[in-house]
């Protein structure tokens, strides 16, 4: 059961709850993929490195593609944004988190940006903005899956 699913009111329902896509760790693992072939081929132009790079560069670009991803990884797993009947909420982070609820006449705005890559692969930056003037009151995600079905969801239900 998610934060978000716990944190219902009685009565509320969930509209629609989104998560950051898995789809983003695609293009650090396509960067760390080009980087180790581009070792292989300097290794492999050069005989007396191939026994040093599978001993060193290997395990490297392994650690490498961790360290890219893992970042990515502890998001996917500990962020989370929904639309209920009555509210937008969102939570990050794991042992520190940060919750935000808005109710849904308090929702001004609703913007997705799209990067090359999630627009292939159907994900966004999502940013709900509310009618307060403290910007740290508004709901970012980054990578979020179906970011454009989040938009028009939270758009529909605040114009009813």
């Amino acid at each position: 059961m998610s934060y978000i699913e716990k944190e219902l009111t009685k009565g509320e329902r969930i509209v629609l709850l989104g998560h950051v896509s898995a789809w983003t760790i695609v293009p650090r693992t396509l960067l760390t993929l080009a980087v180790f072939a581009a070792v292989a081929v300097v290794a492999g132009m050069l005989s007396w490195l191939v026994p040093l790079f599978w001993m060193t560069a290997a395990p490297l670009a392994i650690l490498l593609w961790i360290a890219l991803v893992a970042q990515l990884l502890f998001r996917l797993f500990t962020t989370e944004i929904a639309i209920t009947d009555r509210r937008v909420m969102s939570k990050t982070g794991l042992l520190q988190t940060e919750v935000k609820v808005t109710p849904l006449d308090k929702v001004n705005n609703v913007n997705v940006r799209q990067s090359v890559f999630g627009n292939m692969l159907d994900y966004g930056d999502i940013e709900v903005t509310t009618a307060t003037a403290d910007t740290n009151d508004n709901h970012s995600v980054a990578s979020l899956a179906h970011a454009d079905v989040f938009r028009n969801t939270l758009t529909e239900i605040t114009q009813n």
